[in-house]
């Protein structure tokens, strides 16, 4: 009997995600490398995504639609497309983002030349609602697209160290863990990774991955990150909670204390010698007593890891700080 089981999934949450969403879909569709399947999670839209996906799934079978029946949180409902994933390898995708033809072409050859690679993925580019690119900004140190400014260090689009503690520790100390967190995954490691649970846990999923074995890094561009008004980033702290958590009331200061122990767990799961799980254990301690962190957890402020209201006199819709405007002509 024949296997029927895709070498390669890819999980697809979405909420609303009507004005990007086709695009999305004919880029995944449209890839050179064709082994598998796209699971698109439906959290209980309310727009026309619902209509896009059944209308791709009568066009190629490899589309699986997946409905929920009520809104269940952004994070759990990327953990639901996960659950139903087959493949050997797992990729998650943006509902609207962009991805290169090759991309996985690209990312499956890599991890089949290197079988103790965990994780392979390439650069990652910026582009605003409209598709244009986000150019870094000399004077500003940041990256500017017509009226959009973000923050972006890139520090992850490189080849990482070998050593599993010094990759750790590079994945603490970038702000931005976007490229390797939609890449291309062994499925088999990647169940045995903490799930998506609260804000930053692409960061603890990547950090943990990190400790599991070597990252394969493709140095071209193979995908397009979009940053719009109805980003992540552009949300107030309620607003956020909803979409993410799938509740109303914002993440308590009991949510991200516990991330810490999340972290110490992952160190002590992780398949590492005495001497590198120590040393995970103090690279753990000093990304907590960074001042950034420390200011982060402690100050009030737009930064705040207990959201952007964290004091009552602080106004609602404040905006993150890497949502700056560009600057005027």
């Amino acid at each position: 009997m024949l296997d029927c089981t895709p070498l390669v999934s890819i999980g697809l949450p979405v909420y609303n995600g009507g004005a990007y969403l086709a695009q999305t879909l004919d880029d995944l569709l449209g890839q050179t490398f064709g082994d598998f399947e796209l699971i698109v999670s439906d959290n209980a839209s309310t727009d026309d995504t619902g209509a896009i996906v059944r209308a791709a799934a009568r066009r190629d079978p490899r589309v699986r639609y997946l409905r929920n029946w009520r809104n269940l949180g952004a994070l759990p409902n990327a953990n639901l497309a996960f659950h139903h994933s087959r493949g050997r390898y797992y990729a998650l995708a943006g509902h609207d983002d962009r991805h290169a033809p090759d991309f996985l072409e690209k990312l499956v050859a890599a991890l089949e030349a290197q079988p103790e690679a965990v994780l392979a993925y390439g650069r990652k580019g910026l582009i605003d609602d409209d598709g244009r690119p986000f150019r870094y900004d000399p004077a500003l140190g940041l990256h500017v697209a017509g009226e959009r400014a973000v923050d972006y260090d890139g520090a992850l689009e490189r080849p990482l160290p070998a050593d599993p503690v010094a990759r750790y520790r590079a994945v603490l100390r970038s702000n931005d863990c976007n490229a390797p967190i939609y890449g291309l995954f062994r499925r088999s490691v990647l169940a045995r990774l903490p799930p998506h649970r609260i804000h930053g846990s692409d960061r603890l999923i990547v950090a943990a991955a990190a400790l599991h074995g070597p990252f394969a890094f493709v140095d071209e561009e193979l995908m397009q990150y979009r940053i719009h008004a109805g980003s992540t980033r552009y949300l107030d702290r309620a607003a956020w909670a909803a979409r993410e958590m799938g509740r109303e009331d914002a993440s308590t200061p009991l949510d991200h204390a516990t991330t810490l122990v999340r972290y110490l767990r992952t160190v002590a799961a992780a398949p590492l010698s005495r001497p590198l799980r120590l040393r995970a254990f103090a690279a753990t301690s000093a990304a907590v007593a960074r001042p950034a962190v420390v200011r982060a957890l402690f100050l009030p402020g737009p930064q705040s890891y207990w959201g952007w209201r964290r004091w009552p006199w602080q106004q609602p819709g404040v905006l993150p700080h890497s949502a700056l405007p560009a600057p005027q002509p």
